[in-house]
């Protein structure tokens, strides 16, 4: 096989990269799957749980950065279940993302 031209490898990179963010995705709707199943299990306020699996889980960063990033990541989720279509899950993880804006603007 020959060399890839810069074409051929960005090409390539794109495809890896889809690949691995459909990977992300589908994991991570897995796991907030389960998260809210574990919520509505255990009869727990989401937005108490939420707050405590958050705050819980990052010792080592601030606040402000934990919220930052915990709002990206469910924006993006966000934007993947809008595109499929499940109305029901992205209204959750709004509702997560407005508490955690929410709570940003009180820091």
């Amino acid at each position: 096989m020959g060399k890839m031209t810069e074409q051929q490898m960005e090409e390539f990179a794109d495809i890896v990269a889809d690949k691995v963010f459909s990977l992300l995705l589908k994991k991570q709707g897995e796991f907030d799957q389960q998260f809210i199943d574990q919520i509505k299990a255990s009869g727990k306020d989401i937005e108490v749980a939420l707050q405590q699996d958050v705050f819980g889980n990052y010792r080592q960063t601030t606040d402000e950065e934990v919220l930052l990033s915990e709002i990206a990541r469910l924006m993006t989720l966000l934007s993947a279940y809008e595109e499929k279509e499940q109305y029901e899950k992205a209204a959750i993880i709004k509702r997560k993302i407005e508490y955690l804006e929410n709570k940003l603007k009180g820091l």
